[in-house]
């Protein structure tokens, strides 16, 4: 029985947290069983009877095998989650020995084990129950390793994920509060030993944070200054979006032209970003700050081609032409009417070929490339931004060329360029 007298939260402040799910017809909740996420599955249930929705929560727990204790806490969660009406999936990492950075390998795990999840089973949403002290700890583990402002401005409240969005919708809350609403609703939780352990960079920090009261900085304080730093990001991102749409040119072959001639007026930051933006355009992931910033100045001083982020970076006449690096892109199988993403750049649908085991390969890769395109559209593209197209290959023979159609082959292969929807500099 819920105590209301006690309970710190009004419902109207509930149901704030969670305004933007009203719509939605499904959620997943990702709950380990400790005091945060056990607080989000019980505030979800809260505001769902409360407004009386039908909205679909499923429960998601990752088993990380690193603990005896991780069945036991599974089927908690699960008991708890069956008492809700909430369904329950138990997520397995499979790994072996694991010796060095064992949090930093488990969060990547966990996430990747539940955004494949709710792929596979059309949930677009994942809730997780980081907490304002979450926040201010990455502010202080970013601080020590001299972020730029995308990381001091520490946890997102959205980001994506393979197209998933990823919500943490109790940034606001303290974990002191967190611990009244369960204590004042009769919820119970379990404390992870990890959390104890100071060998780990997070439990160190949240162990001693409240030292930093005699230097009179105090968690408000910090929250203040993390929430002052993301509208600082705001603005500046809404800037580099603007310039980026006018300077960045994206070939629909994969690669990007930027116009330094323009670029070049604007402060050092922006061009930085504006970078970093065509870098993740190009070939998707995060692009270090520290290393952009060396290969920046490197660039600038030599005029001679650099690499980073999977990237090549190419001076030329008033611009910087981005391609992604021949390197480290795996050839991957495909079937006729399959459709495939090839190296997280393209979009591939095999529609017909006269061989069925074709492998989709940089066209970079065949002896004769150029007898192969010639008088095709291909035959005057730079070799730069051909070399890392997506083709057709039979036996190591490439047989088609991407969107051109092969009638001695009897092949079509349709190719798409997709731009990264992550485009951030860390």
């Amino acid at each position: 029985m819920v105590n209301d007298i006690n309970f710190p939260l009004t419902n109207n402040r509930v149901c704030d947290l969670f305004s933007s799910l009203i719509n939605k017809e499904r959620i997943a909740l990702a709950v380990s069983g400790g005091r945060d996420s056990m607080a989000l599955m019980y505030l979800i249930h809260r505001w769902k009877v409360y407004l009386a929705l039908n909205i679909e929560v499923e429960v998601l727990t990752v088993n990380h095998n690193l603990r005896k204790a991780a069945d036991t806490e599974c089927q908690f969660v699960y008991e708890v989650a069956k008492n809700y009406g909430f369904r329950h999936k138990v997520l397995s990492w499979e790994h072996g020995l694991i010796e060095t950075c064992i949090q930093e390998k488990a969060r990547n795990a966990r996430y990747q084990l539940m955004v494949d999840y709710v792929r596979q089973v059309n949930i677009d949403t994942i809730l997780t129950a980081h907490t304002s002290d979450d926040n201010i700890e990455t502010f202080i583990m970013r601080l020590a390793k001299g972020s730029g402002l995308d990381g001091l401005k520490s946890i997102n409240k959205i980001r994506y994920e393979d197209g998933v969005k990823i919500q943490r919708p109790l940034l606001s809350l303290s974990r002191s509060l967190i611990t009244d609403v369960l204590k004042s609703s009769g919820n119970l939780w379990i404390d992870d030993p990890t959390n104890n352990d100071e060998s780990f960079e997070r439990v160190k920090i949240r162990n001693n944070i409240n030292s930093l009261s005699s230097l009179n900085i105090s968690p408000a304080n910090l929250t203040k200054t993390i929430r002052r730093l993301e509208r600082a990001h705001e603005s500046i991102d809404h800037i580099t979006n603007s310039i980026s749409k006018k300077l960045i040119e994206i070939n629909d072959l994969g690669y990007a032209e930027i116009d330094f001639d323009k670029l070049r007026h604007n402060p050092q930051e922006i061009i930085l970003r504006v970078f970093a933006r065509a870098l993740t355009d190009v070939n998707g992931g995060h692009v270090s700050l520290s290393s952009l910033e060396g290969v920046f100045e490197d660039l600038t001083k030599t005029m001679k081609s650099k690499t980073l982020n999977g990237c090549q970076i190419i001076p030329q006449k008033n611009k910087y032409v981005i391609v992604r690096e021949s390197r480290g892109i795996k050839p991957v199988g495909i079937k006729i009417n399959e459709r495939i993403s090839w190296d997280g750049r393209f979009d591939v649908h095999l529609k017909s070929c006269y061989k069925t085991n074709v492998i989709i390969d940089q066209i970079g890769n065949a002896n004769d490339l150029g007898k192969i395109i010639d008088g095709t559209s291909f035959q005057n593209m730079p070799m730069f931004a051909l070399r890392s197209l997506p083709g057709g290959f039979v036996e190591d023979k490439l047989v088609l060329l991407p969107n051109i159609h092969n009638i001695y082959n009897k092949g079509d292969l349709d190719v798409t360029f997709r731009i990264s929807d992550e485009k951030k500099l860390t």
